[in-house]
């Protein structure tokens, strides 16, 4: 569990966008392990990353992104509504408009992607007509 603990930090820290020597020194002193233990984790990050954060599958990871700009959207909404501030409103209809347009470009992702490799495979074959 430390191991889990260790590598949950780790990745919240990098998300906020501390350096690497900062992450190592504040989780080394945080968790009472090694330098070299948390070097060690972001060194071999790609075994354990994916499964960490349920990464193994891309369709469950679109899921995840779409379910995370819907509640960013919802979020926004609610501020749009209650609040007084005409800035905050203002502020909160542009995250609406930018998650739904992130929405919308993360729902179309796996048909592009299929078009592309539908290309790629004509390309190899030599059958490739624009």
């Amino acid at each position: 569990m430390e191991a889990v603990s260790r590598r949950l930090e780790l990745l919240k820290l990098e998300g906020i966008g501390l350096t690497q020597k900062e992450i190592v020194k504040q989780i080394s002193q945080k968790m009472s392990c090694s330098e070299r233990s948390v070097y060690n984790d972001l060194e071999c990050r790609s075994s354990w990353q994916p499964l960490l954060q349920g990464l193994s599958k891309p369709d469950d990871l679109l899921l995840k992104i779409v379910n995370r700009y819907e509640e960013i959207y919802r979020q926004a909404s609610r501020r749009m509504l209650t609040s007084q501030n005409a800035l905050v409103q203002i502020a909160a209809l542009n995250t609406m408009l930018k998650a739904n347009s992130l929405m919308f470009d993360t729902a179309v992702l796996p048909q592009l992607m299929a078009r592309l490799k539908n290309l790629e495979d004509k390309v190899k074959k030599g059958v490739f007509v624009p």
